[in-house]
């Protein structure tokens, strides 16, 4: 396997659109950052005003760029929303409006996963992007995605370098929270849908559908709140399937120094950043 790259470096803001009320998608030039991500890494950006970076996972890779999806949900991030967008946003007054730092890909992605993640990701492609991207054409596996509220950001960029395309279960608070939808039709997977206020698709949580459909041959790939991942868990241990989640916790370096995103697995201690956020479903326990 090659060996693997971390970057800490200013790169061009290409775009940074609000996709839908409150949500936004960073694109940056990264020509030579691209070809070592993988899909479930993340990188640390850095905020203008803001002390701590912020994690946000790889949402898409398209040849020198990366993409961000991402919610407002605080100062930093309402921050964030702003850079690269106009003269006028904070960011502007510290410089350099139109770059942003970023330190990565961080991480264990699905192709550094041992056991299942051997069958669709190719093991020494992480520099070799043509080669990664090919991945592996015969595949029994049918993959299933599982996401919930913006768990749906990391799993795009998954479901578009898997070769066999599958079903997307996707659950938000409101049909206002739901992203990426048309992003999955056009790269050929079908579309579940649930809310909790019965504003689009089926009124409840995303699980409970997932639990009706599944069948023997299909590996789960599940990202989003705890709850939702421990629902994930407990149906596939009953119904005996295999898979990974991805782990999502608050983190303050991204690369294992500050332990502030331990996590309990299997009455272990881990570190979501530097152990994951990729983990596998057998014999886990949140």
């Amino acid at each position: 396997m090659c060996t693997l790259k971390r970057f800490d470096k200013s790169c061009k803001i290409i775009s940074n659109r609000e996709v839908c009320t409150g949500y936004f998608e960073l694109k940056v030039k990264a020509d030579d950052v691209s070809k070592y991500c993988s899909p479930g890494q993340f990188f640390m950006i850095s905020i203008a005003n803001v002390f701590l970076r912020r994690p946000l996972s790889v949402h898409d890779v398209k040849r020198d760029t990366v993409s961000f999806l991402y919610g407002v949900v605080g100062k930093g991030t309402k921050i964030l929303s702003e850079m690269g967008r106009t003269s006028k946003s904070v960011f502007s007054r510290g410089g350099g409006c139109n770059e942003i730092k970023i330190l990565g890909p961080l991480g264990r992605g699905y192709n550094l996963t041992p056991g299942v993640s051997s069958m669709f990701f190719p093991q020494a492609s992480l520099s070799l992007s043509k080669k990664w991207s090919a991945g592996i054409k015969d595949i029994s596996f049918n993959p299933v995605i599982v996401a919930g509220g913006t768990g749906i950001a990391s799993v795009y960029f998954l479901a578009a370098k898997l070769k066999k395309k599958g079903i997307l279960y996707y659950g938000s608070r409101s049909k206002k929270d739901l992203l990426c939808l048309d992003k999955f039709k056009r790269i050929g997977w079908k579309v579940v849908v649930s809310t909790e206020d019965g504003s689009e698709g089926y009124k409840g949580y995303i699980t409970d559908m997932l639990s009706k459909n599944l069948k023997d041959g299909d590996v789960l790939f599940a990202c989003g709140p705890t709850p939702m991942l421990k629902k994930v868990l407990q149906i596939a241990k009953e119904k005996s399937l295999k898979g990974f989640v991805s782990l999502e916790e608050k983190m303050a370096c991204g690369i294992g120094n500050c332990q502030g995103c331990a996590v309990k697995i299997n009455g272990k201690s881990k570190m979501v950043c530097k152990d994951g956020p990729i983990f596998g479903i057998e014999g886990l326990e949140l």
